[in-house]
């Protein structure tokens, strides 16, 4: 594969920084960082005959994340990055990955997916996702060109395998190869001719695959779920995505969770959706997706229109609010999925558990108090 730096006009990676604060007690010292699509720049992928083609923005590595990295090794906890494929290519080979998901947002065109039950067309706006051990493909199969946006979790360990041509790779150490399956103790022992095969016991997949059909979803093809406080001072309506994708609510992936979860959001002109609030453990990643958002982010707020992606790492206090009088807010939030989470409210002084899902003041004590 070569790849070139293609100009996209004035690509110039736009990052702005909303400042330098704490989100909440005993929180880092983080910087606040935004980026908007239209300025990151792309790069060309290309095979030898063109059979795969696409180029690529990684909006992880603009917002800071290292590549292949997650948070085990300083980076964050899912990659996002946007690709365009040109009418008739592919983006890679047919391949499976033994660790990785990979979450697919069609912003633009129409394409084909490719499994092991055959082929099956998408369209712009539709979701669908692949789990460890599914071979897939994408092909833009439309007349135009296909966009899009990619988030895959950032496993330790990673490999992949190609069914069309018999390689696999892996990452580390970023080998491709075929293999020859040899007896355990080749070169450690002598082994007979027909010495009977020495396999240790393999391991499960760890997730179930399902049909293709139960991996996809459109978000007109569900009801907006509608929520508010009491007095009406928060009021939001969101369509959870990786539920209607099967996904189990702030669940492990062994037990039929997510490595993260994604809805769309919709706030009314003027609304807001939570209280200022920051996680302990969970990331949050915001892409504008129509109207004008105002987002305050530890003690710096800023206005955020279609194209912006924001991210707010644990510890950071954040809130969204629609900043227009007459248009609705529209954006996909995206989130890890933290086995154990609590939140902290800066303006109320508030503590939030998810399970028992509790809120409550502080009183703080001494360690051996009612102990002794």
């Amino acid at each position: 594969m070569r790849v070139q730096r293609q100009d996209c006009g004035k690509a110039v990676l736009a990052m702005t920084r909303l400042g330098v604060a704490r989100g909440g007690p005993g929180s880092q010292l983080r910087d606040v960082t935004t980026v908007n699509l239209s300025a990151l720049p792309w790069q060309e992928v290309k095979s030898p005959t063109g059979k795969f083609h696409s180029f690529f923005c990684n909006v992880s590595l603009a917002l800071g994340g290292k590549p292949n990295t997650g948070t085990w090794g300083g980076g964050h906890p899912f990659d996002v990055q946007l690709r365009r494929i040109p009418p008739g290519a592919s983006v890679c080979p047919y391949h499976g990955h033994l660790g990785q998901w990979e979450l697919f947002v069609v912003r633009q065109g129409e394409a084909t997916v490719r499994t092991p039950e055959g082929r099956f067309p998408v369209r712009t706006s539709e979701v669908f996702y692949h789990p460890p051990g599914c071979p897939h493909q994408l092909t833009n199969t439309g007349h135009d060109p296909l966009e899009v946006m990619i988030i895959t979790d950032n496993p330790p360990l990673d490999s992949c395998f190609y069914p069309d041509s018999n390689k696999r790779s892996l990452r580390p150490p970023g080998l491709v190869f075929r293999a020859q399956e040899i007896h355990y103790f080749e070169g450690e022992d002598e082994v007979p001719p027909g010495a009977p095969p020495f396999r240790a016991a393999p391991s499960p997949v760890s997730v179930p695959i399902a049909p293709f059909a139960e991996r996809r979803v459109h978000p007109d093809d569900l009801r907006w779920d509608e929520w508010g406080s009491p007095g009406g001072k928060f009021v939001a309506a969101s369509k959870e995505l990786s539920v209607a994708l099967g996904a189990k609510r702030n669940t492990p992936t062994g037990l039929g969770g997510h490595p993260f979860e994604l809805e769309l959001q919709r706030l009314r002109p003027g609304q807001c959706g939570c209280p200022f609030h920051s996680h302990a453990a969970e990331w949050e990643l915001y892409v504008i997706l129509g109207g004008e958002a105002t987002v305050r982010a530890n003690e710096e707020t800023q206005t955020l229109r279609a194209g912006d992606v924001v991210l707010h790492p644990p510890g950071e206090a954040h809130q969204i609010r629609n900043a227009s009088a007459t248009e609705d807010l529209l954006f996909h939030v995206l989130a890890d999925n933290a086995p154990v989470e609590y939140w902290y409210y800066p303006d109320t002084k508030k503590w939030g558990l998810r399970s028992p899902r509790k809120f409550f003041h502080l009183q703080e004590v001494d360690y051996w108090a009612g102990e002794e």
